[in-house]
């Protein structure tokens, strides 16, 4: 990243019509979204694709938007006179155990443990039912492959943030909370997309679109367990009905803000 493309992307960072931190808290299914234009990430990413608007995002464009990150940061350290390299050091033994707690923790294994199997399932059955031209089980299907690792990736940011502390200031909405609705979201939707799977004539022989649905539920039990508060998070942008009729986006992510239902301004 050179320092034209740099100030360009921070003069667009700028925009008062863009929503703060609305990406850490979306499906990230860009093409369904009302609100591409107003994020930072799709307009930087995949917003000049024509190709990228036709269809879902895909792992490229994670990729992509690691190398912006890492370009990004490697250019503000340069004008700011930081050497990088200085920074580099023996990995931290004690940060490594965190980790590895972290991804042992119960709830990210669970969730991991359904991601695989929702995976290897929509990945089998997406060809036949291709084949069938079903459009209802094709997106069911495809809902439920988007949403495999996304689960097990938003509850691992979760339990890291709680372990971490991030945030954790009474004053404000945590960001462990709002990666837990995030997931909870994800949970919901693959569960209505394994509903259409069971329906009469389309549902597999062996009953995996039924267990697969039991073990959401009971994922869902578990989450709401550890993050009681995650439903009350109020996503920027989409819990504001304000912001997403149009308002401008004043608050940054992290502060907190009255429920839609408390009937306060949004």
């Amino acid at each position: 990243m050179d320092s034209q493309d740099f100030d360009r992307m921070i003069a667009r960072a700028r925009d008062p019509r863009l929503i703060p931190g609305i990406y850490n808290y979306c499906d990230g299914r860009c093409p369904r979204c009302a609100f591409t234009g107003r994020c930072l990430v799709f307009l930087e990413n995949v917003g000049d694709s024509a190709e990228h608007r036709a269809a879902d995002a895909t792992g490229d464009d994670v990729e992509v938007s690691l190398e912006r990150t890492i370009a990004m940061l490697t250019e503000i350290a340069r004008r700011e006179g930081v050497d990088l390299s200085a920074l580099a050091s023996e990995p931290d033994p004690d940060r490594a155990r965190i980790t590895l707690e972290h991804e042992r923790d119960p709830l990210v294994v669970q969730a991991r443990d359904y991601s695989t199997i929702a995976w290897r399932v929509s990945r089998a059955l997406a060809p036949l039912l291709r084949v069938r031209g079903d459009d209802s089980t094709i997106d069911a299907v495809q809902t439920i492959e988007w949403f495999s690792s996304r689960i097990a990736a938003k509850l691992y940011r979760a339990v890291c943030g709680v372990a971490d502390a991030w945030q954790a200031d009474a004053d404000v909405q945590t960001d462990y909370d709002g990666s837990a609705k995030a997931a909870l979201i994800a949970i919901r939707e693959s569960r209505a997309a394994w509903a259409t799977l069971m329906e009469a004539g389309r549902a597999a022989a062996d009953g995996v679109p039924a267990r697969a649905a039991q073990a959401l539920d009971e994922l869902d039990a578990a989450v709401r367990e550890r993050f009681p508060r995650a439903e009350a998070f109020v996503r920027p942008g989409f819990d504001e009905p304000a912001v997403a009729a149009g308002a401008p986006a004043t608050l940054p992510p992290w502060a907190r803000r009255p429920m839609p239902s408390d009937g306060g301004e949004q």
